[in-house]
């Protein structure tokens, strides 16, 4: 059994990693100190724990995703403790989150209906739909049902320029 985190348990002031999922630049005012946050593409930078929790405290879509639990976020704060003290993960569930390993095992269900309900239900969010092309892209998808479906479900086509 995992010991409860609590910010007791934690270093708020410690900084650990964030990253940026999704393939364009974010920004972000800080809470706890004066300026700006900018992430790269798909780049990473250092915050502390308590700016973290004040982004999140505070419903900062880039952290919190769709249902204010990490859900389909378009920053993944690559430290587990710091995950769980926001209740992004528990000992059973992890945060629901699209890597390139989710995305390999999505791309090898055969089934065209199943491929296309997983993706539905996985793929929600703008950076997502990119994120899933530029997948297909790099991979060298070439299932043309399934690459059809991809390019209406997500609006972009697999000729749009890689960035």
């Amino acid at each position: 059994m995992t010991d409860v985190v609590t910010n007791d348990t934690l270093n708020l002031d410690e900084k650990v990693s964030v990253k940026n999922l999704c393939n364009w630049d974010v920004y972000f005012s800080r809470i706890n100190s004066v300026g700006d946050v900018k992430i790269a593409a798909k780049g990473q930078v250092r915050l502390s724990r308590e700016e973290i929790q004040s982004q999140v405290y505070n419903g900062n879509k880039l952290f919190v995703g769709k249902d204010n639990n990490g859900s389909h976020a378009r920053l993944f704060v690559e430290d587990q403790p710091t995950r769980v003290l926001l209740g992004f993960e528990n000992e059973t569930e992890k945060q629901k989150i699209l890597t390139k390993e989710y995305l390999t095992e999505i791309f090898k269900i055969k089934a065209k209906k199943e491929f296309e309900n997983t993706i539905q239900s996985n793929v929600q969010t703008q950076a997502e739909k990119f994120a899933v092309i530029q997948f297909a892209k790099e991979t060298k998808f070439n299932d043309l049902a399934k690459v059809k479906f991809l390019e209406e479900y997500t609006g972009y086509t697999m000729e749009d320029e890689i960035k």
